[in-house]
């Protein structure tokens, strides 16, 4: 009996050591990921199939660092990742070469991801608003924008806080509601700082938004009924992240003309799961 327990005891070490070890690649294997998209070759190797060949990479005043695809005289879609992200999560979107027909990209990459300085995590969903804004310093025209998931609550704060420089915003699958966000109880447990040396920094920063969120969204509620501007939400009702009822919370604050896209069967990152949607749906957008 004791042979069987002390080989059963053995062989529970070797594997719980396996999986510790290719735990601590994968996570390895993530951040190296994340700094090579991050670097400007990097971040040019992953759009290589972009049809617009001339990408340009820039940094705004604050740090901010967002690409540029397109041609000048095209109206600028200016698009806002969620959480974790970067610029890696509209390359699906980016790569038709019909959104170049009416649109010039412009692909920020949120405070805390990418390649944006300062690298550590920016809690207020307000103070990201208005660094974001800031890659439409240089626009001669008014932009839409479009923010995906914790980008949308940015993409709104900004329609408010500057609506000559926006003709229309637009919300997929956003967290609106302060009330209503799923978090894993895991996000707990790795809330000590030694996680941060130990995480992945994309997925460290997100999990330090993901337990500020909930405050940062009841300070930026004032802001939605401020928005004067079109306002279009796109959010998929089966999706597991973030509850479908966020958009319809949002319509009660807004007082701007709005309208609400439900995607049958839709789930939460639409725009890799349905790019193809996205981007029919902004062609065909009127501004």
């Amino acid at each position: 009996m004791k042979k069987i327990l002390l080989k059963t005891w053995k062989i529970s070490r070797w594997v719980l050591l396996s999986a510790f070890i290719i735990l601590v690649l994968l996570l390895l294997a993530v951040e190296i990921f994340d700094r090579y998209i991050s670097s400007e070759k990097g971040t040019r190797w992953l759009y290589n199939e972009v049809p617009y060949r001339d990408i340009k990479i820039k940094f705004t005043a604050s740090g901010v660092r967002y690409l540029e695809i397109g041609d000048f005289d095209k109206p600028a879609l200016l698009l806002v990742h969620g959480a974790p992200g970067s610029a890696m999560d509209w390359k699906a979107f980016a790569q038709n070469p019909d959104v170049y027909k009416k649109y010039r990209l412009l692909i920020a990459e949120r405070p805390g991801y990418g390649g944006t300085r300062p690298k550590g995590p920016e809690k207020s969903i307000l103070v990201q608003a208005q660094r974001v804004l800031e890659v439409l310093d240089k626009e001669t025209q008014p932009a839409v924008v479009m923010g995906h998931s914790y980008g949308g609550p940015v993409a709104m704060v900004m329609a408010a806080l500057a609506p000559d420089k926006i003709t229309k915003v637009v919300g997929v699958s956003g967290q609106y509601d302060p009330d209503n966000e799923k978090t894993f109880r895991i996000s707990y447990f790795i809330d000590f700082l030694v996680f941060k040396y130990l995480l992945p920094r994309m997925i460290w920063t997100s999990n330090v938004e993901k337990l500020s969120h909930p405050a940062a969204l009841r300070d930026i509620l004032p802001y939605y009924g401020q928005i004067k501007i079109p306002v279009i939400l796109i959010h998929g009702d089966n999706d597991a992240l973030v509850p479908y009822e966020n958009s319809t919370f949002l319509q009660t604050h807004l007082t701007t003309e709005n309208e609400l896209v439900t995607v049958k069967g839709g789930d939460h990152p639409l725009q890799m799961t349905q790019p193809d949607y996205l981007r029919e749906f902004m062609m065909e957008l009127d501004f």
